[in-house]
């Protein structure tokens, strides 16, 4: 098993990917300070497991990841495989290479992998187990690791040796059964608290069930004389209450009358409020119309400065276009002189024409006598020769045809050489224009861009004013709403408070005890619906449990709960229950029914109050269990006998004896729990409100701020607006003329190479032609003699051939000298006709522009000051407008006083009849608690019978002797009896039976568990004789190893290897003895620095040689040597590389001529590593 190669890639200086690949022999690894040297041995590190980023030289664990560079952004993650050769299969891996991967993200996530498979620290820990390789083990030796030996204690120093020894395995399998063993012996103390308390229970268990079997007894007797008492109750509380239900009608009579008053001066109040509300509503229309016509007078203001604004525009524009049509008429002036000049070239050119014709019709003249003179003189020549008539004639038409020809030629090099010249000269007017045009296009482009982006940014200044306008107006409605909401929440809560101040929902009696004067009233702490709070999903269970409990009042004292009697009777107040804190005394209910699943728990788990009232409320609710549904209820009623007493929370309620009480449940004014709830609820959401109102308040400011920000933009923009849109027009008129012009010049110069292209064919074809007719002229020649006689002759003929030509030659250049001119003029009429066209298009353009200086000479001189004045006198108006309202106003508001005065007076009255009604209410009231009392009695004895489980007529069919006195001392003395015999648990038997169950099964267990612990002691014992064995070997063996590698490196000299607790070798320390040739024996911490570096590399060589890792680092570890030790170190090394493949980081040049490979470490870029390989093999075969 060997290191192949080692990949980083993004950690610290490396930041690209890097491959450093290890020969199986000795690598250097070597460059200057600080060029990432030891870097490749801290990804050794890291990837082998190490955790302490201070070990890999860093703060934090981001530090190993590439930081960046002046020219490189930081990475995000920092990746290190090693690659090892496992063809051997040493490693637990079915694989010839084993790639161990660590990986990390600057986010602080981290992976493991072996072979690209995911895995944890652990299985890489386990894999490379007793393999030698390990975060800590002696595969990697720094100058820090050697000087952590040198600096170890004896103790640290054995764990050095564990490691080699190989036993790293069996410590772990040690602390995991110490662990293991240690949560036996937990289990164990559990198991022995479980069954100690279980024995203390058993004893207790056994009484509770035999006192359970006699209260069962006991309880069946006392149910029949419940049952026949319960009945009495009930006959008698139903007499009372039919007696108070006939009094009750009386006083609603009274209630009528009364009501009847109120609702006379109610209907008075609201025709007032009617009233009120109109005037308040006309009060608001002038406020809205004054709000309204202030807005218009602000808008006229800010119209009439727009109208100023828009006036100096105005005159800006009107100095634009002025100068604008000033350019023009210069323009149109420069055009007709132009035109002028061509018709004076026409006029000249067309006399010249009349001259050159009337010239050409004498040179026709004379060509025409010459050629009858020919034809007199070929007369009387052929008179001579008739027989040559053929030849002759043939010789002239030849003769003629090449006279022609030249003369054809001269003509079109003459037009060729005219037509070349007007086409440069129009190249060159071309290039002109064109760069005249580029210019002019671009400061049309700039004006574009520009004109496009004032645009842009107006509409969106136009978009935003409008989209802000509209988000205010919706916010305002709003607003409008969220105070409208919060004054109805405030009155709502103040009616609420208001309640609370008069105790509204509590009976007569209790309200009069709560609003009492006195000195017993200090010791009354409040009725108990004001002592306690409830979560809003248990109310219903609470006031159902509660029921009319709520009206009790709570005092300190009995003395106080006497004058308080005493004060309702001095009163006539009604009646009231009190509950002194000193004589109240409620206990914890418990029963096994609190633990089922369905069992929220009692009822007095679902409130909240004050410790000193929990007497008071375990009193009240602490036996009354509280349940989701009435399916569970039923259910837990029926598995306890019908013995609890269970609430819903939707209402619902059982009583022990199985009754149930149900039924719909609706909120009233009077529930003090429901308006506690709901005042809880308004307060929220009026904070709510508030914060709502706060936010659009501050946000509708912010968005009329923008609002007047973005019309003051605008308005500036405007006027730039204006004025680029006028340069931006005239830009566009510019280079259309100048493009105009350019396709003009295109035209006549693609027209001038066309007739060029045909002058050229022109004068080839004819060239070729005369060579044509020069060639057949001289074979006539030379196929035909000439005679004396016919010489002479022919000499006149030539002669007279020869003035024919030269008459033909003057008549054709005469011709095309006239033909010249008549082009010429064409094109002279051509030009005219384009110059007239330009001069009607700039009349045309100026007419539009003379009307824009019309209508904006009458815009400045008339509309805008029209439109100023009657902004002016609109504003005027507005303001007077605004005067008036706001005089409308303050009437309307000094009218609603009048009438807030009378209503104010009707509520006085209402108030007192409200007060009178209040008496007779009171009366009502107490009328019906005492009816609800007796009929709540008559419910609570049919209840109490039902729970007892008698019906009525099972009451009344009970025959028990003796009178009612009889039967209330025999249930006194069964309940004393029963009393005496304390709290019972109905199911002691069966919890009796449960825990002697337990606490067997607890026995069997804890048994099991001791066993455990003793398989796990010897389990350890063994491994702890095997460890010490194995151990001792490896003293023997690397103390022997010791002494012959330290005799090497010294040169002598002894080294021994002392254990400073034999007898326990485990827990013992390590120490060494060192005697160099020719010095004493003494430990190792008494050498100087450079023998003490050297003795450790002893050291670690000999743990290498008892146990050979596939590889060994060395950093820098001969840093501290001097040459000669350095070339000691280096032969050694060069002696053992054969079995273990080293990797040496080193300065040193001896250290480097040892190795096999050098691997050159170097920065080419500032902060980033690179890595250059050479070979001595390779170097050697290139020298040779």
């Amino acid at each position: 098993m060997q290191l192949l190669r080692l990949e980083l890639k993004g950690f610290k200086s490396f930041a690209d990917k890097t491959v450093v690949k290890f020969s199986p022999g000795m690598t250097a690894v070597i460059g200057p300070n600080g060029s990432g040297k030891s870097n490749i041995t801290d990804a050794m590190k890291w990837v082998l497991g190490e955790s302490n980023v201070r070990n890999l030289r860093g703060q934090k664990a981001e530090d190993i990841i590439f930081s960046g560079t002046e020219k490189r952004k930081p990475m995000s993650a920092a990746e290190v495989t090693l690659v090892f050769d496992n063809s051997d299969h040493q490693l637990d891996v079915d694989m010839a290479e084993v790639a161990i991967t660590r990986r990390i993200y600057r986010t602080g996530e981290s992976e493991f992998l072996i072979n690209k498979r995911s895995c944890r620290l652990k299985d890489i820990h386990l894999l490379l187990a007793d393999t030698g390789l390990g975060k800590d083990s002696m595969a990697i030796i720094g100058q820090n690791r050697i000087d952590a030996i040198l600096n170890s204690k004896p103790e640290e120093r054995r764990l050095i040796f564990e490691d080699v020894a190989g036993i790293s395995r069996f410590k772990i399998n040690k602390e995991d059964a110490l662990r293991r063993i240690a949560s036996t012996d937990r289990n164990m103390e559990r198991v022995r608290d479980v069954m100690a308390t279980i024995e203390e229970q058993l004893g207790p268990l056994s009484e509770k069930a035999e006192k359970t079997k006699k209260y069962m007894t006991l309880s069946r007797t006392k149910r029949d004389y419940d049952g026949a008492l319960g009945y009495h109750n009930y006959k008698t509380s139903d007499r009372l209450l039919t007696r108070f239900e006939n009094d009750n009608i009386a006083f609603k009579d009274e209630e009528i009358e009364l009501q009847t008053e109120l609702s006379k001066l109610e209907a008075r109040r609201h025709t007032l409020q009617s009233s009120s509300t109109k005037e308040q509503e006309q009060l608001k229309l002038w406020e809205a119309q004054y709000t309204e016509k202030q807005r218009d007078e602000e808008r006229l203001a800010g119209h009439l400065r727009l109208l100023e604004e828009q006036l100096k525009t105005a005159h800006r524009e009107l100095d634009e276009i002025s100068m604008r049509i000033s350019e023009l008429e210069a323009t149109q002036k420069g055009e007709e002189q132009q035109l002028r000049i061509l018709n004076q070239l026409i006029q000249d050119e067309s006399a010249q024409l009349v001259e050159k014709e009337s010239k050409l019709e004498e040179l026709e003249a004379n060509y025409k006598k010459a050629v009858e003179d020919v034809t007199a003189e070929q007369a009387k020549f052929q008179s001579l020769q008739s027989n040559r008539e053929a030849f002759e004639q043939r010789q002239l038409e030849l003769v003629s045809a090449i006279e022609t020809a030249k003369a054809s030629i001269r003509s079109l090099e003459a037009r060729k050489e005219e037509s070349t010249k007007q086409c440069e000269v129009l190249k060159a007017e071309i290039g002109q224009v064109d760069s005249e045009l580029q210019v002019a296009r671009g400061e049309f482009d700039t004006l574009g861009q520009q004109f496009n982006a004032i645009s842009a940014q107006r509409q969106a200044l136009v978009d935003g004013g409008k989209e802000a306008a509209i988000q205010a107006r919706e916010e305002r409605k709003e607003l409008q709403k969220l105070r409208t909401q919060e004054q109805r929440v405030k009155g709502r809560i103040e009616l609420l408070a208001q309640w609370e101040e008069q105790h509204e929902g509590y009976l007569e009696g209790t309200k009069n005890i709560l609003n009492g004067k006195g000195a017993w009233r200090e010791q009354i702490t409040g009725a108990v619906g004001d002592l306690f709070t409830v979560e809003d999903k248990y109310t219903t269970a609470i006031e159902t449990a509660l029921g009319g409990s709520v009206n009790h009042v709570v005092t300190t004292t009995a003395r106080a709960a006497a004058e308080g009697v005493k004060y309702l009777k001095s009163i006539q107040g009604g009646r009231v229950t009190f509950l002194p804190m000193g004589s109240v005394k409620g206990k914890p209910y418990d029963t096994p029914a609190l633990h089922e699943s369905c069992v929220i728990g009692t009822a007095v788990d679902c409130i909240s109050f004050d410790n000193t009232y929990t007497h008071i409320f375990q009193y009240l609710l602490g036996r009354t269990l509280v349940v989701s549904s009435m399916d569970d209820a039923i259910g837990l009623q029926k598995k306890y006998n019908q013995q609890l007493r269970i609430v819903t929370l939707t209402g619902e309620q059982f009583q022990p004896g199985g009754s149930l009480t149900g039924g719909a449940t609706k909120r009233k004014r009077a529930s003090v729990l429901s308006r506690k709830e709901e005042a809880a609820s308004l307060e929220q959401e009026l904070l709510q409100i508030e914060d709502r109102i706060r936010s659009l308040t501050a946000s509708l400011e912010n968005l009329e701020k923008q609002v007047e920000e973005a019309e003051k933009e605008r308005a500036t923009l405007d006027e730039s607006y204006q004025h680029t849109n006028l340069l931006y027009v005239a830009s566009e008129t510019k280079v259309q003329n100048i493009q105009n012009q350019m396709d003009r010049k295109k035209r006549v110069l693609r027209e001038e190479e066309q007739r060029l292209l045909q002058i050229d064919i022109d004068l080839a074809s004819t060239t070729a032609n005369l060579k044509d007719q020069e060639a057949a002229l001289a074979s006539l020649q030379e196929d035909h003699g000439v005679d004396g006689n016919q010489g002479a002759l022919m000499e006149r003929l030539t002669v007279l051939q020869k003035v024919q030509q030269e008459a033909y030659e003057a008549f054709t250049e005469a011709r095309l000298t006239c033909d010249t001119l008549r082009q010429t003029i064409k094109e002279r009429e051509t030009q005219r006709e384009q110059r007239n066209q330009s001069i009607a298009n700039i009349v045309e353009r100026l007419t539009p522009l003379r009307n824009l200086l019309i209508s904006t000479t009458e815009r400045c001189e008339e509309e805008l000051p029209k439109a100023k004045e009657l902004a002016d006198r609109e504003l005027a108006s507005a303001t007077a407008e605004v005067e008036r309202l706001r005089a409308l106003r303050d009437e309307a508001y000094d009218k609603t006083s009048t009438g807030r005065e009378e209503l104010e007076s009707i509520l006085s009255e209402q108030d007192r009849l409200n007060q009178r009604y209040k008496v007779v209410q009171g009366r009502l009231v107490d009328m019906e608690g005492k009816i609800t009392r007796y009929r709540m009695d008559c419910e609570r004895f049919v209840e109490e019978l039902q729970e007892l489980g008698f019906t009525l007529e099972d009451a009344q069919a009970l025959r028990i002797e003796g009178s009612v006195t009889d039967w209330k001392d025999e249930q006194a003395r069964l309940m004393a009896e029963i009393a005496e015999l304390g709290p019972v648990n109905p199911n002691a038997v069966e919890e009796y039976e449960e825990t002697k169950e337990r606490y067997d099964f607890l026995t069997t267990q804890l048994a099991d568990l001791d066993t455990a612990k003793e398989q796990l002691e010897a389990v350890i014992a063994e491994m702890d004789k095997a460890m010490s064995t194995q151990l001792y070997d490896v003293l023997d063996v690397v103390g022997r190893r010791f002494q012959e590698v330290f005799s090497q490196l010294f040169g002598g000299g002894t080294a021994q290897i002392v254990l400073t607790d034999p007898e326990n070798i485990l827990t013992g320390g390590i120490d060494f003895y060192i005697q160099p040739p020719g010095k004493k024996r003494q430990q190792l911490t008494l050498l100087s620095g450079g023998e003490r570096a050297l003795t450790v590399i002893a050291l670690l060589f000999s743990f290498l040689d008892y146990r050979p890792a596939p590889f060994c680092v060395l950093d820098e570890v001969d840093a501290a040597l001097d040459e000669a030790n350095v070339e000691r170190f280096s032969s050694y090394l060069n002696r053992v590389n054969k079995e273990t493949q080293f990797i040496v980081v080193s300065h040193r040049k001896k250290t480097m001529e040892a190795a096999e490979v050098l691997q050159g470490v170097t920065m080419v870029e500032r902060g980033v590593s690179r890595l250059l390989t050479v070979a001595f093999e390779d170097v050697k075969e290139d020298l040779a």
